[in-house]
């Protein structure tokens, strides 16, 4: 009796169980990886990028590379952006859903005229997260979110979707993610950069047919709310001395015969008083020599690599001057810990003569191995 009884409960409690009756299967659902979104004659574009999640799964799997997996991509016009998708999704095979959403893809009108409908879109909807990739590009959104990656691997394996891996050895801008960016946008001091992409089929084939490969080529400036233009990459060389995120700066000397790579930069900031304030600038770091064809000297290399490293601060800093943004944000200091000795219009007046001192320390250490 005691027997049956353990079984009626039992069985009766599985009655109470939650299930995944109403889960729905990978492919009933169209998962959106990147948003594009453009501003022309008073009109949104809004552009989706939607991977087979399904055939990743089994591409990624195999033994042997298959087919490229196809990229879906939708466009569509509204008054707003919400308006935008809303028409894909009323078109749309399958339901559209964002929570998968890794990167957004904005046109320089855009960021020029309707930075703030961004912002309101982004806060709004409750499945696109603040941990987002934000890009920028002069150039047609269709072909950035078609670019291809290598092997027939899917378009999450480009800088689209994955700049930290391709950043982490080879460090040149930061790519911030938006949150990042959000966090700095409202600030009356310093800049945020957008990272710009490029399509480029210069340098790389498979079976001698051009790989079309997305680059970074620059950065979209904001200050203050405001758009201050677009900046080359070659008039951003600065920035690296001064980002967190640099782990491994690979730089050429004496016309590409000594190769070093600078190790996880240390930056100082000193606020020097005065009308206005002006700054002394510290880098420290260690480097790696990895060539060095002509048996040049460390302490020849060590001088050269220091003055290069300050001549690239100083590049930036007048593009800084020339489009009166703070690229380098070396003002941010200022604004946060001495508001009190000079007002905002004081702190944001920066240009190159507000650089008292640059002082580079480099310790280089040999390590070429060759192989007999």
């Amino acid at each position: 009796m005691k027997k049956i009884l353990l079984i009626i409960m039992i069985s009766s409690q599985i009655f109470f169980l939650t299930g995944c009756w109403g889960a729905k299967e990978i492919q009933s659902q169209t998962y959106i990886t990147a948003l594009g979104l453009d501003y022309a004659e008073g009109e949104f574009i809004a552009y989706i990028q939607a991977l087979n999640f399904a055939n990743i799964a089994k591409q990624e799997g195999a033994s042997s590379l298959q087919q490229a997996s196809p990229i879906l991509i939708g466009e569509a016009k509204g008054k707003t952006i919400q308006a935008a998708l809303s028409k894909l999704e009323q078109k749309s095979a399958l339901p559209l859903y964002y929570g998968h959403v890794e990167s957004i893809l904005l046109s320089e009108n855009l960021i020029k005229e309707q930075m703030k409908s961004v912002i309101e879109f982004i806060g709004q909807n409750s499945l696109l997260r603040y941990n987002i990739w934000l890009f920028g590009t002069e150039q047609d959104i269709k072909q950035i979110l078609t670019s291809e990656s290598f092997f027939n691997f899917p378009s999450l394996y480009t800088i689209i979707h994955n700049p930290k891996t391709l950043t982490e050895n080879n460090f040149f801008i930061p790519i911030e993610k938006y949150n990042k960016f959000i966090s700095t946008y409202s600030q009356p001091v310093g800049t945020q950069i957008i990272p710009s992409l490029e399509m480029n089929k210069t340098h790389y084939s498979e079976d001698e047919e051009k790989k079309n490969i997305a680059v970074v080529t620059g950065g979209f400036v904001i200050s203050q709310k405001q758009y201050k233009g677009w900046v080359n990459k070659k008039d951003l060389v600065g920035l690296k001395w001064f980002s967190k995120k640099a782990t491994n700066i690979p730089l050429s000397l004496f016309e590409e015969k000594v190769s070093v790579i600078i190790q996880k930069p240390k930056k100082t900031i000193e606020v020097v008083n005065g009308y206005k304030p002006s700054y002394h600038l510290i880098v420290k770091a260690n480097a790696v020599l990895i060539q060095n064809e002509e048996d040049i000297s460390i302490d020849k290399i060590k001088k050269v690599l220091e003055k290069k490293i300050k001549r690239e601060i100083l590049k930036t800093m007048e593009k800084s001057e020339e489009i009166n943004a703070d690229l380098l944000n070396i003002s941010e200091k200022t604004y946060r810990y001495h508001l009190k000795k000079w007002d905002v219009s004081a702190i944001n007046s920066i240009d190159k003569e507000s650089i008292e001192h640059i002082e580079v320390k480099i310790h280089i250490e040999q390590n070429i191995n060759y192989k007999h």
